[in-house]
C-alpha cells in the first residue's frame, strides 16, 4: 500500500468560524481586522433586518419633515411622547440576556455530547487482536465493529443533521424512488466516496436485509414512517464483541472494556438525539421575539427626529392663536434638539439587542447550515479515516521498521467456540467487499481555492489519500502525477 499521511484532523475553529489567526497577535489594530470579517459576522446576521428597520424609520422621518400639516405633526410629536415613556417599561436586557445564555449552555453542552470515535476505535485496536495465524480474523473484527459505529453514527445525525441528510439524500436514485425506505438510504451510504475510500462498504447486503426486516416490523405494528435505529448497529457490535471473546479474540476483561465504550458512544448519541427532541420552550422562545420586536416598534417612534417647536409656529400662524409646543420628553423642558439625520445611536442598539436575538436563534439548532452551525460532515471523514487506519493496524505503512504485531499467544478460546458462526459471517462480509472497486483518485482532487503553503500541504494530503486508492500501479500514479502538475500553485 503506498505511503499514507497522519489523518487530517478537523480544525475544532471550523466547527463554527476561524477567527484565530486573527487575534494570534496583541499588535494594534487586531479589533479592526476583527470587525471586518464577513461570514458569521454580526452584520450578516442582521444587515436584512436592518435595512428594513431603516426603511420603515425614513418613512416616517420624511413624512413628518415634508408631508404632514401641522395638526399630523403634533399628533406624530405626541406619539413620540408616548412611545418615549413605553419603551422603558420592557425589561429587555434581562429577558434577552436569561434566553442567550441558557441557548449557548444548550449549544455547547450539543457539541461535546457529538461522539468522536477515536477512543473507542485505538481500544479495539489495542484489546483485538491474536497469533501470528489469526491477524487477518482479528483485523475483520475490528473492521465490522468499526463500521457499526460509523454506521449509528451516520443514522444518528442523518436524523438530526441536515447536512448528513443532504449528503447521503441527494443522489438520482434516492430521489426517483420514493418509497425506497430504509434500503435506499443505506446503498447512498455505501456509494459515498469517503465510506469506499475507507471501508469499500459500509452495510452488507445481508445487514440491509435486517433493517429492511425491522423497518417491515416496525411500519406493520405502528403503521408510521420507519426511521433507522441508531442502536441496531450498536447491538450488533456489542454481539460481536462476545463473540470475540469465546474465539479468543480478547479476553472477558477487554471485551467488558469494549462494551463500556460502546455503551459510552450510544449515551452521548442519546443526549444528543433528547437535546434535538427537547427545545426550549416554545412559550420563553415567542416571549423573547415579541419583547425584541416590540421594543424596536416602539424605537421607530421614540427616535424619530421632532421640532415641537416649529410645529407650534406654524399652527399659530395658520389660527392665529399662541400654540404651546408639546413636551416629547420626561422634563418639562422644550428646548431645541440636535437633528441627526442618521440615528447612529439607534442603528448601534439595533446591532447590539438584534445581533443577541439573531445568535441565540442560530446556535438553537446547531446542525443546520448556519456559518456557526457544526460541521458534521468533517467529523463523519475524520472518524472514517481514524477508524479505518485502526482496522489496518501491522498492515498500515505507519509504523516504524522492527515495530511489529505481538503474537498473543496465550488468549485461548472457550468453550462453544466451535458451533459459532463468525468466522463465516466475516468471511461473507469480506467477500463482499472485495468486489467493490475502490474510488478513482480523481474524484478527491477536486481544485483547492487556496493559496501559498496551506495550498501546497492540503493539495499534497489528497495526492497521499489518492494513491492510497490506487492498486493498479503505474497508470493511476501516473493519473496522480498528471493532476498534480495541473494543479501545482503557481511560485511567487
Amino acid at each position: 500500500r503506498p505511503e499514507e499521511k497522519a489523518p487530517h484532523l478537523p480544525d475544532f475553529a471550523e466547527m463554527t468560524v476561524a477567527y484565530s489567526e486573527t487575534i494570534s497577535s496583541s499588535q494594534g489594530g487586531v479589533f479592526i481586522k476583527i470587525l471586518l470579517l464577513w461570514k458569521g459576522s454580526l452584520y450578516k446576521l442582521v444587515y436584512t433586518d436592518l435595512i428594513a428597520y431603516l426603511l420603515i424609520y425614513y418613512v416616517f422621518n420624511i413624512s413628518y419633515r415634508v408631508l404632514m400639516p401641522p395638526e399630523t405633526r403634533q399628533n406624530f410629536e405626541l406619539v413620540v411622547r408616548f412611545c418615549s415613556g413605553m419603551d422603558k417599561n420592557i425589561p429587555l436586557s434581562f429577558i434577552l440576556g436569561f434566553f442567550v445564555a441558557g441557548v449557548i449552555g444548550r449549544w455547547w453542552e450539543m457539541y461535546m455530547n457529538i461522539p468522536w470515535l477515536n477512543r473507542i476505535a485505538f481500544c479495539c485496536y489495542g484489546l483485538i487482536t491474536g497469533t501470528k495465524d489469526t491477524f487477518e480474523v482479528a483485523k475483520q473484527i475490528r473492521c465490522s465493529l468499526m463500521r457499526y459505529m460509523n454506521l449509528a453514527w451516520i443514522l444518528l445525525m442523518h436524523s438530526i443533521s441536515e447536512r448528513i441528510v443532504h449528503r447521503f439524500s441527494n443522489t438520482e436514485e434516492a430521489a426517483a424512488d420514493e418509497n425506497g425506505g430504509v434500503r435506499a438510504l443505506l446503498e447512498n451510504i455505501n456509494r459515498c466516496d469517503k465510506v469506499q475510500l475507507h471501508f469499500r462498504k459500509l452495510v452488507t447486503e445481508n445487514e440491509i436485509d435486517a433493517f429492511a426486516r425491522a423497518e417491515a416490523e416496525y411500519k406493520i405494528k405502528y403503521q408510521k414512517k420507519y426511521v433507522p435505529d441508531y442502536w441496531l448497529p450498536l447491538h450488533w457490535a456489542a454481539l460481536l464483541s462476545k463473540k470475540a471473546m469465546i474465539h479468543g479474540y480478547c479476553d472477558p476483561r477487554s471485551m467488558v472494556m469494549i462494551m463500556r465504550e460502546v455503551e459510552r458512544v450510544r449515551c452521548m448519541m442519546h443526549t444528543l438525539n433528547i437535546y434535538n427532541d427537547v427545545m426550549i420552550p416554545l412559550v420563553y422562545t415567542q416571549v423573547v421575539i415579541i419583547a425584541v420586536y416590540s421594543y424596536f416598534l416602539l424605537q421607530l417612534f421614540s427616535q424619530q427626529f421632532v421640532n415641537p417647536k416649529l410645529t407650534a409656529e406654524m399652527m399659530s400662524a395658520r389660527t392665529n392663536a399662541t400654540v404651546m409646543p408639546v413636551t416629547v420628553t420626561s422634563s418639562s423642558s422644550t428646548g431645541d434638539v440636535i437633528d441627526m439625520y442618521f440615528p447612529i445611536f439607534t442603528v448601534l442598539q439595533f446591532l447590539f439587542l438584534m445581533g443577541w436575538l439573531k445568535v441565540a436563534m442560530c446556535v438553537m439548532n446547531p446542525f443546520g447550515d448556519d456559518d456557526e452551525d457544526f460541521h458534521t460532515s468533517d467529523i463523519l471523514d475524520y472518524n472514517l479515516e481514524i477508524t479505518s487506519r485502526c482496522v489496518e493496524g501491522q498492515s498500515a505503512p505507519h509504523y516504524p521498521e522492527g515495530l511489529t504485531e505481538p503474537s498473543m499467544e496465550w488468549l485461548k478460546k472457550s468453550a462453544g467456540s466451535e458451533g459459532d458462526n463468525m468466522l463465516e459471517y466475516l468471511d461473507a462480509a469480506e467477500m463482499e467487499f472485495s468486489v467493490v472497486p475502490p474510488p478513482p483518485p480523481e474524484k478527491f482532487l477536486e481544485p483547492l481555492q487556496m493559496t501559498g503553503r496551506t495550498r501546497r500541504e492540503r493539495l499534497q494530503r489528497r495526492l497521499a489519500r489518492a494513491a492510497a486508492c490506487c492498486r493498479n500501479g503505474e497508470e493511476d500514479n501516473q493519473l496522480v502525477e498528471r493532476r498534480r502538475r495541473q494543479q501545482q500553485p503557481e511560485s511567487p
